[in-house]
């Protein structure tokens, strides 16, 4: 079997950091100094905003974004992904361990856990949880699809009260990064909800109108008072099991209070007014806010390299299947996409476009995704050089033979094509603009076709475009971004003849290197071990940007604006804002 454990759980073996409780020790957890900047104090309330009350406060009985955000403070998973780094640690599970065949996953849960009503979190409220929610295909937001591996069903069994065993059908490398996003909830509260004539009777569990003591987790805090519409208060968990390497219990504040307001130029105005202590902001925002900043207001504005999936990463692609015999062997030729990664003047565009407020994006893993990001490809990036642009055209052979300012084609005719994007997206729309200047410069005819977004998308995946602006976003495990990455998916859309019938592969259409790329894809998902795993993304994402199957340009940066009585929300020494729910305090 194959161990794995966190620095936190190494801490509370070596230091006895676990402390009685009833007849139970309580094994404690201790947060990663990555997400504290400093020590707390107690007390107070921190007030954020929502645009939309919740549905529910049922995690799995409605889509609902506002519903997640706030039960996610309620409820824990069994492991979590470190807000910062992305990289999996224990929750519930202290611990855990895959069999050789990495078919087996053994799960050992964290002892003298209790509900906020002091009854006792055990395994059976992990098979309560996996049996009647995630995966009951009548629930509402249920997760059935992630655990479905090779048309057979993920399997959860109680070994004791606080061992559980998971049987996968197939090894699953990202299983575990799943398994984060999937809360536990109380058996003893909700399975009085089933009933076996009515299999979506669970979705009407914890509604809005429901008492709010009947709504109990083992996260750091506890729903406290609803006013419909208005405000949510929650309070501290006094059964929280997390600390500070001081020792001090986890949160610091005693309430975390949404206010939920839909009108976003309303929120503006009240975390001006100092009504609400943390805001995530626009880049449209951000220089009248900074301007505030530094005129004396009593709040920072702060600028984060990016860590979440959005905003989109922007690409420019070719179509590699294009219908048009010469276009088609220039975009398949390296040295041709070489050239036009030389035309991105990214700097500008990131000083123009997004008024600094971006990066430049090398590959749809983020550089802060220290969990999966190849820091080796920042040596291959080819930088603005209009120059050099021009040597490796001519090389190619495309010369302006009749004094035009444009190049030719091998059969005599202009080259030109055109460059579509989405109308809608004044940042892409710009990007388009520029790169057509910087290609009409070194003697590339470009037509701009701007048309909606969703019909971009629709082009895309028909393959009815020449060439592209698009965005696709970033996840934190490469594997849930397959169906784009890997050729021959369905998402594969610069070179759709790598699939056939059925998404089924069509390897012979593929390059050498795009061989390779389906192959690391295919060793990513049935590897267990994270460090194996994590050779096979390295590698493709060295392919990727030695081959350039689509040339990333910018990533849009986290933005975000904190009343300065708030501790511990910050940008740290990486340049990553840091501000989690149960870490920040009241000055």
């Amino acid at each position: 079997m194959k161990k794995f454990f966190s620095l936190s759980l190494i801490l509370v073996l070596v230091l006895g950091l676990s402390f009685t409780v009833g007849a139970q020790e309580l094994e404690r957890k201790l947060v990663s100094d990555s997400l504290i900047g400093e020590i707390g104090e107690y007390g107070g309330e921190y007030v954020i905003s929502l645009t939309s009350a919740p549905q529910t406060f049922n995690y799995y009985g409605a889509i609902d974004w506002s519903t997640f955000s706030i039960m996610t403070n309620v409820l824990d998973s069994l492991v979590e992904a470190n807000p910062v780094t992305k990289e999996i640690e224990p929750g519930l599970a202290k611990s855990w361990e895959y069999s050789d065949d990495g078919t087996t996953v053994t799960l050992n849960l964290r002892k003298g856990v209790k509900w906020s009503d002091d009854e006792p979190f055990t395994a059976d409220d992990v098979i309560f949880t996996f049996n009647n929610l995630t995966l009951n295909p009548n629930a509402e937001a249920n997760e059935v699809s992630r655990y479905e591996i090779e048309g057979e069903m993920v399997e959860f069994t109680k070994v004791d009260e606080y061992t559980v065993e998971v049987n996968l059908p197939a090894p699953y490398g990202p299983f575990m990064k799943i398994l984060s996003q999937a809360p536990i909830a109380p058996e003893h509260k909700l399975a009085k909800h089933l009933d076996p004539e009515n299999p979506g009777a669970i979705n009407e569990a914890w509604s809005t109108g429901t008492e709010l003591s009947e709504i109990v987790g083992t996260g750091p805090f506890t729903v406290d008072q609803y006013s419909v519409d208005q405000k949510l208060v929650l309070k501290r968990n006094p059964n929280s099991w997390r600390y500070d390497s001081e020792g001090n219990q986890l949160p610091y504040v005693d309430q975390l209070v949404y206010v939920f307001v839909q009108n976003s130029e309303v929120q503006l105005a009240q975390f001006q007014a100092g009504e609400i202590d943390q805001l995530t902001i626009s880049g449209k925002d951000f220089p009248m806010l900074k301007q505030q900043e530094v005129d004396g207001a009593d709040f920072k504005v702060l600028t984060g390299k990016p860590v979440n999936p959005t905003p989109s990463p922007t690409h420019l692609s070719f179509n590699f299947d294009i219908a048009d015999k010469e276009l088609r062997e220039a975009f398949r030729t390296l040295e041709f996409r070489e050239a036009m990664a030389h035309l991105i003047d990214r700097q500008r565009i990131i000083d123009d476009v997004y008024n600094t407020l971006a990066i430049e994006s090398g590959m749809p893993v983020v550089p802060t995704n220290k969990a999966f990001y190849n820091p080796e490809i920042e040596e291959l990036r080819r930088d603005f050089n209009l120059e050099k642009a021009r040597t490796i055209l001519d090389d190619l052979g495309y010369e302006d033979t009749d004094g035009d300012g444009i190049r030719e084609l091998a059969d005599g005719e202009d080259f030109e094509f055109t460059l579509t994007t989405a109308v809608d997206s004044q940042d892409r729309v710009d990007i388009a603009s520029l790169l057509k200047d910087n290609l009409e410069e070194v003697g590339i005819k470009v037509n701009l076709n701007l048309i909606k977004g969703s019909l971009v998308f629709d082009k895309a995946l028909a393959g009815e475009f020449e060439s592209m602006v698009m965005a696709f976003g970033n996840q934190p495990d490469p594997q849930f971004r397959k169906a784009i990455w890997q050729p021959g998916r369905a998402l594969y859309y610069w070179h759709l003849s790598t699939m056939g019938e059925n998404d089924q592969p069509v390897m012979e259409n593929m390059f050498d290197w795009e061989k390779e790329i389906f192959e690391m894809f295919e060793k990513g998902q049935v590897t267990m071990e994270h460090s194996a795993r994590r050779e096979y993304y390295d590698r493709w994402q060295l392919i990727n940007a030695q081959k350039l199957p689509v040339i990333f340009i910018t990533k849009g940066m986290d933005l975000s604006a904190v009343q300065d009585n708030v501790g511990n929300y910050y940008v740290n020494d990486n340049g990553i804002i840091v501000g989690v729910n149960y870490t920040v305090y009241k000055k």
